[in-house]
């Protein structure tokens, strides 16, 4: 288990931007990330540990999360990574992976067991919900293997699993929660989809008001969850219920640049993975100095608009994710502060007996 530390950070890798899927609503391509260079080097893949653990002793805490695309069509670089990260130090290193799911044998079930993996897997809902939207390319549905993929996770490692459905028109927040808990999973990821308005899948005006009533409910639930002194499986407002209790002020909405790295398959090095290359801060060959300061430089150069300065969740939000807010535009920021507002209530129910929230820090990331 895993905590956020003043000494943590995170590197977001896409081993490659290929995948074997055509989700309607990925954003991944969207944005334009798919270059020429798709499969990360074996040389890459150690440089990689090596760089971080020479160059980085700053970060007492390292996870390395393995992004894409689809990162097991490249499981060679993620064995390599692994193993190389093992030499250096078991303690130093965490690992996760965003999967698709459709991909599992044994080698892969030894590496995720070696490196005790938060295995992040997207599934939307059951068969009908999920193989409408995500399908191989040539058009086979998906639900059967990731439930098998499921099944075997659970059977065979000791690895945690979030679940993570995207919510979209015609299935809602509430009906994908009742789907994840349903599930053999630890915990729950349920955001809205990435698209702008009026694109299929966006919601309309009545769904996106259900969408904040169903964020209400999950808020009802993890109070009665931290009532019982239970860790809440969906977490979506933990990390700000947290920055209420110390007092803290949100300077940015993430860490990107400063604790949050992202590195392309040839080993670009960006501020977050899901950022283009226009927004490159290093190379792989790079000093990590010359990462952290063009990441600081990337960082100070992020504009607010003027309805952040003006807002009252500016301190709880940090002015908004600047990859997100280019795709969804007022829809991002408009469920980022009822998020807020829900945090706020949280704290607010627990201001007479705050230790509650303290289990909220035991969560795994």
């Amino acid at each position: 288990m895993l905590n956020y530390t003043a000494n943590f950070a995170e590197f977001l890798i896409a081993p490659t931007w290929e995948c074997n899927l055509r989700c309607s609503y990925c954003f991944v391509r969207k944005q334009k990330l798919v270059t020429k260079s798709t499969m990360m080097s074996k040389e890459i893949a150690q440089q990689i540990v090596d760089k971080i653990d020479t160059e980085l002793q700053v970060f007492e805490k390292i996870r390395l999360h393995f992004y894409g695309g689809e990162p097991l069509l490249n499981f060679k670089a993620i064995e390599t990574i692994v193993t190389r990260a093992y030499e250096k130090s078991s303690e130093r290193y965490y690992f996760a992976i965003t999967t698709n799911g459709t991909f599992l044998n044994k080698s892969i079930i030894n590496i995720l067991n070696k490196g005790n993996f938060l295995i992040i897997l997207s599934i939307d809902g059951p068969k009908q919900i999920h193989d409408a939207c995500r399908k191989t390319v040539t058009g086979k549905p998906t639900h059967a293997k990731i439930i098998r993929f499921l099944e075997t996770i659970r059977r065979e490692t000791n690895c945690i699993v979030r679940g993570s459905a995207v919510v979209h028109s015609e299935w809602s927040l509430s009906q994908a929660v009742t789907y994840l808990r349903s599930l053999d999973i630890d915990k729950i990821k349920s955001q809205i989809v990435r698209a702008p308005e009026g694109e299929p899948y966006s919601l309309s005006k009545m769904e996106k008001i259900t969408y904040k009533n169903d964020l209400e409910k999950i808020g009802d639930q993890v109070i009665k969850d931290l009532e019982k002194g239970n860790i809440p499986m969906d977490d979506r407002f933990s990390s700000r219920v947290l920055q209420l209790l110390v007092g803290n002020s949100r300077e940015y909405f993430c860490g990107a640049g400063l604790s949050t790295f992202g590195i392309t398959p040839d080993g670009t090095i960006l501020p977050c993975i899901l950022l283009n290359k226009n927004s490159k801060i290093g190379h792989i060959n790079d000093s990590t100095k010359k990462w952290l300061k063009n990441g600081k430089t990337w960082k100070s150069k992020l504009k607010r608009s003027q309805k952040c300065n003006n807002c009252n969740s500016l301190s709880l939000c940090g002015g908004g994710c600047p990859v997100f807010e280019s795709i969804c535009s007022d829809t991002e920021c408009e469920f980022i502060k009822k998020n807020c507002d829900i945090a706020k209530r949280i704290f607010s129910h627990f201001a007479t007996k705050k230790e509650d929230l303290l289990t909220l820090a035991g969560i795994a990331l």
